[in-house]
């Protein structure tokens, strides 16, 4: 991934319309490699995203906390924050754990430039207009890293669509 350089972006290939162009024309190795590629990108994304959230969940906790009665450091309830209550949403397909060391330190530094930039290092320095225009500028990064996401599971669907096709035609080519 170039975060770089976005015309290099993985990303942008993969919204490139030209990317799923005559694909039942292509190899069943081209087609796998561009589903890899998808979940790839899909991967990434979810870890980009999961970081966006807690960033926005630790700076809505610290903001709901100045008119509470709970004064503890804000490192000290971070486990509460961070800790979900909602059911993770599933796709049903099986979940990948890993993603390449790479794309990791690019899904934390895209982070903390946008926290650098929002000056949201220490959220208790901030006033609570300046908390809350963080909280914007987190929940706009999350919408984009959404639209992105379900652009990719479009393709991917597509995809998937495709070797299902093939594979249902010739189940042989499913265990090649």
């Amino acid at each position: 991934m170039d975060e770089e350089h976005p015309g290099n972006r993985r990303i942008d290939r993969i919204r490139e319309p030209s990317y799923l162009e005559a694909i039942d024309s292509k190899s069943l190795e081209d087609v796998r490699a561009l589903r890899d590629e998808c979940m790839a990108e899909r991967e990434y994304l979810s870890l980009l995203r999961r970081l966006v959230q807690g960033r926005a969940e630790i700076l809505k906790a610290e903001l709901a906390s100045r008119g509470s009665d709970d004064h503890r450091p804000l490192v000290d309830r971070l486990s509460e924050i961070l800790a979900s209550d909602e059911p993770a949403t599933s796709r049903g397909e099986a979940m990948h754990v890993s993603l390449p060391e790479e794309e990791m330190l690019l899904a934390r530094r895209r982070i903390e430039r946008l926290v650098a930039d929002a000056g949201i290092s220490d959220p208790t320095e901030l006033d609570d207009p300046k908390l809350e225009e963080a909280i914007d500028l987190l929940a706009g990064e999350e919408r984009e890293v959404s639209a992105q996401r379900t652009d990719v599971l479009r393709v991917l669907d597509a995809l998937q669509d495709e070797l299902k096709r093939r594979y249902k035609e010739d189940p042989s080519l499913a265990l090649s």
